[in-house]
């Protein structure tokens, strides 16, 4: 049965249409909008007001509204959204709708709005402009869910949203020390919060300086290692803004002597952990979980995590947000599972269509669509809104290669989209037989928007298990070897060289390994920062390097990092700082 104020809204409707019982117009601009005063009423606050306190539009048959922040497209949508209880918006006007609903008080179209942003956009996209848009409106317009679930699923990638270029364009302090005060940023370190902190001001440091003391000081300094407090905040610049120079103060007091730290100082030197930590994981086919205790630097194992049973080899793993996906194969074939981070949950994605006896070679994310890239087959994606596989257009390398090819773990999401680093042995016929040999890696890139791969430059050296990473903007090759065993199927021989991709040249470098010594840790130097390799999974160390250092870096200490089973994938999850303590007890 038909509600009773279904039928009231849908005559009303009608009448409005037919142009009957009309009672009052709305005048926005020149384009008028016919209304009866009842329903406007019992939708607004703002026209209810109007209509029952005597104002002189109380009486008038036109009324015109002048607010700058009314269009007459939001007008009417607002409008067709009162007498139908349904709404039209996209990503293009649901800003200008929100603000015009909210200045006339019509609830039911602010709720809806809101529910838009927050269902179709914050949680199914990813667009860090978008989202300090979503956190400005919310905050002047006082929609104070609105702002929490925009700034909530900011704090859960915030380590991604470190890695776009869009941060150091597109974020302004406010939002970025509300972030940063937040308990559940998702962080490896706070060292890592501190370094982006660094570098969001020194891309534009002249305007930024006059805020830098409001970002710092949202940075928890006293979980911060403190050379590097010194190294970036111990210079004449910073010293000279006050507030900088008794953060320095305090957190080299609290360094020294923690428990001499003033409770009456202007300043305070956070010292609680967030309430979740990006950790460095280990999933072992063998089901046991394991994270690297960055104190003590020594694998241990992560407990609180729900193992996966009957898994035979694990060969990739994506996080994306709270939802960690991983490669796998099981008795049945190959298989994609995501996990829960939130609930503690692994469930197994939909097969992909045609693909099922094939082995997945990397794992790679843009906005909401997850990337499976083959060694020798069509990609795929999965739409994480739809829960839909999609096939993607062949790249050059699969339908020319085939099976010469051998792909690297190496795929990363750089400036939006998808780059995958392919490998070949050539034939060469030799002294009356073919003969293999190694040749450059190839970089091919995949614009999602175009569904078009274009090749792009070799690499300088061969690469053969090696990683793409993306470090400052910059895209990185690192690790693995530089030739490749037909026998065994592996990378063998010498530690293939660091290169750093140039997209505007489309060009490769060789990056000069002048501060690190001959290791067996996988250690090498990218931005003047120390990276380990391990398992094709490049970890930070922390480890910065001064400009001008003339002597090597001392690894002593982390021998323990690759103290983990070979065939264990690598990731960071993120894990509740109150299981780290209990399983560290």
């Amino acid at each position: 049965m038909i509600a009773h104020s279904e039928i009231f809204l849908s005559k009303c409707a009608q009448f409005r249409e037919q142009g009957e019982f009309i009672d009052v117009r709305l005048k926005v601009g020149e384009d008028e909008f016919a209304a009866h005063r009842i329903v406007l009423a019992a939708n607004s606050d703002y026209f209810h007001a109007m209509f029952s306190h005597g104002m002189k539009e109380s009486n008038q048959e036109v009324i015109e509204l002048k607010d700058e922040n009314i269009s007459v497209a939001a007008m009417k949508i607002v409008m067709d959204s009162i007498y139908s209880g349904e709404i039209n918006v996209n990503d293009e006007n649901v800003f200008e709708v929100l603000t015009a609903a909210d200045h006339l008080q019509v609830t039911s179209v602010v709720e809806q709005c809101c529910k838009y942003l927050e269902t179709e956009l914050v949680e199914l996209g990813f667009d860090i402009q978008f989202y300090c848009r979503v956190i400005m409106v919310a905050d002047r317009l006082g929609l104070k869910d609105l702002k929490e679930t925009t700034q909530r699923k900011m704090a859960s990638m915030y380590k991604d949203i470190c890695e776009k270029e869009e941060f150091l364009t597109d974020m302004n302090a406010d939002i970025l020390s509300a972030l940063l005060c937040r308990d559940d940023l998702s962080v490896p370190s706070e060292n890592f919060v501190f370094k982006s902190v660094m570098q969001w001001i020194k891309y534009r440091k002249e305007e930024r300086m006059d805020v830098a003391a409001q970002v710092i000081g949202a940075v928890r300094l006293g979980l911060v290692d403190i050379k590097d407090v010194i190294e970036e905040l111990n210079t004449e610049e910073m010293q000279n803004i006050p507030e900088i120079h008794m953060l320095v103060y305090e957190t080299l007091l609290h360094n020294c002597c923690p428990t001499s730290v003033s409770e009456f100082a202007s300043v305070k030197v956070h010292l609680a952990p967030r309430s979740m930590s990006l950790v460095l994981s280990a999933i072992c086919p063998e089901g046991v979980i394991s994270y690297f205790d960055v104190q003590s630097k020594a694998w241990k194992e992560l407990s609180s995590m729900q193992q996966l049973t009957e898994i035979e080899e694990y060969y990739c793993v994506e996080l994306i947000g709270n939802y960690l996906y991983v490669a796998a194969k099981n008795n049945t074939g190959y298989v994609v599972y995501c996990y829960d981070v939130v609930c503690n949950i692994w469930s197994t994605l939909p097969p992909i269509p045609g693909s099922s006896g094939i082995q997945i070679s990397c794992l790679c994310h843009i906005e909401n669509h997850l990337y499976v890239i083959y060694k020798s087959s069509t990609p795929y994606r999965y739409n994480i809104a739809t829960n839909q596989w999609q096939s993607i257009t062949s790249s050059k390398a699969v339908s020319e290669l085939g099976q010469k090819a051998f792909c690297n773990k190496a795929a990363a999401a750089y400036k939006s989209c998808l780059y995958v680093l392919y490998d070949q042995q050539k034939p060469q016929w030799i002294n009356n037989k073919w003969v293999s040999y190694t040749c450059d890696s190839m970089l091919y890139c995949f614009d999602a928007k175009r569904n078009v791969w274009e090749q792009k430059a070799s690499t300088q050296t061969p690469h053969y298990g090696s990683s793409l990473l993306v470090v400052n903007n910059n895209l990185y090759v690192a690790g693995g070897k530089c030739s490749f065993s037909k026998s065994y199927f592996e990378p063998y021989g010498s530690s293939a060289a660091i290169e750093v991709y140039n997209d505007r040249e489309n060009a490769w470098s060789v990056v000069q390994q002048t501060h690190i010594p001959r290791n067996n840790l996988g250690a090498v130097e990218i931005d003047g920062r120390v990276y380990f390799i391990i398992n094709s999974f490049p970890v930070d160390s922390g480890i910065t390097i001064p400009p001008g250092e003339v002597y090597p870096v001392v690894l002593d200490g982390w021998e323990g990092l690759e103290m983990v089973d070979t065939n264990a994938v690598l990731c960071y999850v993120p894990v509740k700082t109150e299981n780290l303590t209990t399983e560290n007890e």
